[in-house]
Order: structure tokens, then sequence, then C-alpha cells
């Protein structure tokens, strides 16, 4: 898991996206991405350290979209759009950190059991993977 944090933080460095890790937040504190202040706050103490690849990566989306916090706007719509853009540029940041490593997985889904990837999206995992 630490080399798929690490391609992650420095595809965040490569991209000038500014970030702090929190080693010693609690562990329900989830990472977050303030891309107005190109900042990160990414949680390494996380509850289910297996997530934690697919969180980094969504935090990055967010960072690649824009795309604010939305955690205190009341824009329903414009929340769901935000996260479902940060969800799929994770899904593709992952697949292309096992491409460039050349690692190969027997399905999709035991791809994204491995980053902790939620199984909500185990649907759009599957037709990335095969797209």
């Amino acid at each position: 898991m630490n080399n798929v944090i690490a391609y992650l933080l420095n595809y965040a460095f490569q991209h000038e996206f500014d970030y702090i890790i929190m080693n010693d937040a609690p562990s329900i504190w989830p990472s977050v991405a303030c891309p107005q202040r190109n900042l990160m706050f990414i949680n390494l103490n996380w509850e289910n350290k297996t997530e934690i690849p697919f969180q980094l990566a969504h935090e990055i989306g967010h960072m690649l979209e824009g795309n604010t916090c939305y955690m205190y706007n009341d824009f329903y719509r414009i929340k769901i759009q935000s996260e479902n853009q940060a969800d799929l540029h994770a899904i593709d940041l992952l697949r292309q950190y096992c491409l460039d490593n050349d690692i190969s997985f027997e399905s999709s889904i035991i791809f994204a059991q491995q980053f902790g990837i939620p199984s909500h999206l185990y649907e759009i995992v599957q037709y990335r993977w095969y797209a």
C-alpha cells in the first residue's frame, strides 16, 4: 500500500498540488481537498487502511476538477456531480498506477477491493476496466 500512496503523492506533487499528511488525526476524519487553496488534507490514520489509496486518489480528482469540498454547500446536485467526477478520476489514477507498475488483477472487483474502492462503484470500475 505504501507504493501506491507514494505514487499518488508524487502525482499530486507533479501537478503542484499541496498537501498535508495527517498521521495523527482521529481515524474517523476523512481526507479532504480544497482546490481554492491548492491544498489537500490526507488522513493516513483512516480507520480502514485499505480505503486510503482510493480516498487519496479521490481527493486528487477534486483537485484536478478544481471543484470545492461541498461540505457546507446546499446545492446537492452539484455535490453529487463533483463527487462522481472525483470518483472517476480516482478509479483512472489507480488503474494508471497498475499499468505503470505492471500490476494485474484477475478481475475488476479484485482491483476495486485491493484499493478500497467502495462497492457502490463496482459497476463503474467494471465498465472502465474494459474500456
